[in-house]
């Protein structure tokens, strides 16, 4: 499938930097999920998105939201980021919240290999009292070199404040999540291999401010994706 990165990559960071608004009676273990269509995708594959999605165990209040409507909100979250699109080029995308964190990993892996999807994020729901630390997965590239991963987890265990840094390789990451998803549908057996990446994984202060350098995190080599999350999925 055709990918607009830079346009993927500009959404990705303001989901990660921006707050996500949640009710405030919402348990601190959901996470809002967001899948991100193709601007090629057919009318019938994001059907197909929209349907998967619904069917997922432990996932609630689905909704599209459209090319207008996601340059809108970009532009209300994130400012300063709005120079560097077009809203032409905005992908539309589908929003939900997984209730469960033991199965929002897994969920989030399993939508990123729907036809039609060209990037997933997850990030913790935003709750009023806040959480006091929040968790945050650096999923690191099939690709990725020992010196890459090295480097990586230097600057992850330079973050500040920062505990519980444990490393996982696929093989772990694979057996706990599909431990995790028993008895929740057909998302263990939905659940490729293939999709799983080694990660680092770890706990962090939740300030008032992003208080991470979440940019320059995912910049590094070797990294595929960074993940702020509950810590309950840690």
């Amino acid at each position: 499938m055709r990918r607009a990165a830079p346009i993927l990559a500009v959404l990705l960071l303001a989901i990660l930097t921006a707050c996500t608004s949640g009710p405030e009676d919402e348990d601190a273990g959901h996470t809002m999920l967001t899948v991100m269509v193709g601007n090629d995708a057919t009318a019938a594959q994001k059907g197909v998105v929209e349907q998967r999605l619904r069917a997922m165990p432990s996932v609630e209040g689905v909704s599209f939201e459209d090319r207008k409507q996601a340059y809108e909100n970009l532009r209300k979250d994130s400012p300063d980021l709005v120079a560097e699109v077009d809203p032409e080029h905005m992908p539309e995308s589908f929003r939900a919240t997984v209730t469960d964190p033991s199965v929002a990993e897994a969920i989030d892996l399993i939508m990123g290999t729907v036809d039609g999807v060209d990037s997933v994020a997850l990030i913790a729901a935003d709750v009023d009292p806040r959480p006091s630390r929040i968790g945050l997965i650096v999923r690191l590239a099939p690709t990725v070199t020992d010196e890459q991963r090295a480097a990586v987890e230097t600057a992850v265990r330079a973050l500040p404040d920062v505990e519980s840094v444990e490393f996982e390789d696929r093989d772990a990451a694979h057996e706990r999540l599909r431990e995790q998803c028993r008895g929740k549908g057909d998302l263990a057996a939905l659940l490729d291999r293939q999709v799983v990446r080694a990660s680092l994984r770890l706990q962090l202060p939740l300030t008032g401010g992003s208080g991470l350098d979440l940019p320059e995190l995912r910049g590094l080599a070797g990294v595929e994706a960074v993940r702020l999350v509950p810590t309950a999925m840690i």
